[in-house]
């Protein structure tokens, strides 16, 4: 498959936070709390967020992204020293009132135009992605909303993946499967879907397996192939 021949899918379906949400940058009013750790705060966070999900995996002891959000939050505060719980109340949020990433509007109404059918699938919670999709404007282009919260295990477990398919009713060669992120990417193709990583991080390829992936710049990049 090369990057022309996504036009030919029927289904279009979208990792959430990190491909077509961003969250908003509170750096500066983070910094007033946990000044010169501000950056090893966040940093710590955002591993252990995806950390703690595929331990969880492993464990069978799911709990929703929300749960697993704050359980890491709160590691990388005690780990860092920081005891305002302010800081609660500063990034917790962030997940339920996202932006969009550059270009996705564009290429979601794109897609409808054209008579494909569009879905996010996200380890998200299904309040952070009503949220989300709400806030953004972007449920005139969304059909289905597909969270995890729906069968308790997080991506990139294959069961994931299968619910995608299951629940739109599309067969493996009809779908296509979007995702800035390298390890969601990998466990899509891995499971046998056809795969983009938008690499707009400018990310250097990870060594892990990967099946049938193009590789693209950006949202923007996409639109211009319907």
């Amino acid at each position: 498959m090369n990057i022309q021949d996504i036009s030919n899918k029927k289904f279009f379906i979208f990792d959430a936070f990190g491909t077509l949400f961003k969250t908003s940058e509170v750096k500066a009013e983070l910094t007033k709390i946990a000044g010169d750790k501000t950056d090893n705060l966040i940093n710590v966070w955002r591993n252990k967020q995806l950390q703690y999900t595929w331990l969880r995996n492993e464990m069978e002891q799911y709990q929703p992204f929300s749960v697993v959000t704050r359980e890491a939050l709160d590691y990388s505060m005690r780990l860092n020293g920081i005891t305002d719980k302010k800081v609660f109340d500063i990034l917790l949020p962030l997940y339920d009132t996202p932006q969009l990433i550059d270009g996705a509007k564009e290429l979601l109404k794109t897609l409808k135009d054209n008579g494909k059918t569009v879905a996010i699938l996200s380890n998200g919670t299904r309040s952070m992605l009503d949220n989300g999709v709400q806030l953004t404007g972007i449920q005139y282009y969304v059909d289905h909303i597909l969270s995890v919260d729906d069968i308790g295990i997080y991506k990139p477990r294959p069961a994931v993946y299968q619910m995608a398919l299951d629940k739109l009713g599309a067969t493996i060669d009809q779908l296509i499967f979007f995702s800035s992120n390298q390890w969601d990417v990998s466990g899509a193709s891995i499971f046998g879907l056809d795969a983009c990583w938008i690499n707009q991080y400018n990310e250097t390829k990870e060594g892990l397996p990967f099946g049938n992936v193009v590789e693209t710049e950006s949202l923007k990049e996409l639109t211009g192939y319907f």
